[in-house]
């Protein structure tokens, strides 16, 4: 009641920014963390269940995947943990020998070995417990969470921020810097907040983030306006995802009234490292709305979305999504215009999403001097040699051969794809896949 310009205040200067200028148009997806971590955890598990003189003695730490900018990539990592004490005990002499990595873009894992082994860790006992030797050596600090991370030269380190309050004793919890562990040789360096290193990817982590936001987006007008008249009263949407910025990991999520809960007024990108927070003013549908419209479009094969990033297509401000089946593992892509989300599309591989995606914008009207789907010139006109059918999760494609090409036609979407018979003529568009194959994003048959 009494404070409540200084929280508004600890988020420091918001700068609102043009999104369509900061953002470069995305043909591949290939700077968002795509993967949500319940994913991460199943595919990272593949890893380790191939390594049959690993898992009896260690377990993957399911709970710290840090989203990291590794090589100018977004990449999950998580450390290795001994299973147990007795199993601490038999390996404490070598150390934990490696991490799990998972790309969340093209959805694999892998594990790393290091050339030195980690000595500290969560599951460590006595002396080698990293928050015990934190302490030891900041008897007086206050500790947010710990992150693990990996340097650019490969080197694995715990980096953990240190808390300070802003508002009178107990209010208005901020980041004052962050202590650097290396989790090899347990030698320790504390960095004020503005002098973190660049590698570093998470010391604002994003509960904190939105936190920081909701306190200016709510008490900007101070307190009595936030609870009685709720002028220009804002805060953020209940969860959020990550996104790679000017070689930063940065939290994204939406923006909307405290009066409404099914529309954003714009979102937010928020550094993990300095805490800088920027606001994009695009209206649209709020993150859950067009998650259940996206669920809509797949609703017979039961999948689930992620919670969506925001990217630039054609200069169209666009959420891109994955939907997951029951066991969290990603099936399809989904593209839904931010403003316009009755346009939604859907599709197996990234890059035929983004072809189908610019097509439904060109019959929208939406492209500039477009009015009708891709262009005749997209299109070839090609003899069908052979045709088989294939049912891939739960879906049923239809498979034309010519010559050496292969096109891959989505049967629920081209129906007329049951006329065509081998000797026939089509015509079409398509967006080749890595494999080869070649999926079709506009058909008609000719007879």
């Amino acid at each position: 009641m009494f404070h409540a310009k200084r929280y508004a205040s600890i988020a420091g200067d918001i700068e609102t920014r043009n999104f369509i200028e900061d953002t470069p148009p995305s043909e591949t997806i290939s700077d968002i963390a795509l993967m949500d971590t319940d994913s991460a955890r199943i595919i990272g598990a593949r890893a380790l269940g191939s390594l049959n003189e690993l898992v009896s003695q260690f377990e993957i730490n399911e709970s710290l995947y840090t989203q990291i900018n590794l090589g100018g990539k977004p990449m999950k990592v998580t450390p290795l943990e001994y299973a147990d004490f007795f199993r601490w005990w038999a390996n404490q002499g070598t150390g934990i020998p490696g991490y799990i990595a998972v790309d969340p873009v093209a959805n694999t894992s892998k594990y790393v070995e290091l050339q030195q082994p980690m000595q500290y860790a969560e599951s460590a006992y006595f002396s080698k417990d990293l928050r015990r030797h934190l302490r030891f050596r900041y008897r007086t600090a206050m500790f947010g969470k710990s992150y693990f991370e990996i340097s650019e030269d490969g080197t694995p380190y715990y980096v953990t921020a240190v808390l300070k309050k802003d508002v009178f004793l107990f209010g208005g919890t901020t980041v004052k810097g962050a202590v650097i562990l290396n989790a090899i040789t347990g030698d320790t360096e504390y960095y004020d907040v503005d002098d973190i290193p660049n590698w570093v990817d998470i010391v604002y982590d994003g509960d904190l983030l939105t936190q920081l936001y909701d306190w200016y987006g709510e008490l900007s007008g101070g307190f009595f306006n936030s609870v009685f008249a709720k002028k220009d009263c804002k805060h953020v949407t209940a969860d959020f995802g990550y996104k790679m910025f000017d070689d930063d990991v940065w939290v994204f999520t939406g923006v909307t009234s405290v009066a409404s809960d099914q529309s954003n007024i714009g979102f937010v990108l928020m550094n993990s490292r300095t805490g800088e927070i920027r606001y994009y003013g695009i209206p649209g549908a709020e993150e859950y709305s067009v998650m259940r419209s996206a669920e809509g479009e797949v609703q017979n094969l039961g999948y689930t979305a992620s919670f969506p990033s925001v990217i630039n297509v054609e200069g169209q401000p666009t959420y891109i999504m994955t939907l997951k089946d029951k066991g969290s593992l990603v099936k399809q892509y989904a593209l839904i215009h931010v403003e316009r989300y009755n346009i939604v599309v859907t599709a197996t591989t990234q890059r035929e999403v983004m072809a189908k995606y610019k097509n439904a914008l060109a019959e929208n009207g939406i492209l500039e001097g477009s009015g009708v789907p891709a262009e005749d010139s997209t299109m070839e006109t090609v003899t069908v040699d052979d045709i088989k059918y294939l049912v891939q999760d739960g879906n049923s494609y239809a498979y034309l051969i010519s010559g050496k090409k292969i096109f891959k036609v989505d049967c629920a979407e081209f129906e007329t794809i049951v006329l065509v018979q081998p000797g026939d003529r089509v015509k079409l568009s398509a967006a080749e896949e890595d494999n080869g194959i070649q999926v079709v994003i506009d058909f008609t048959p000719m007879g």
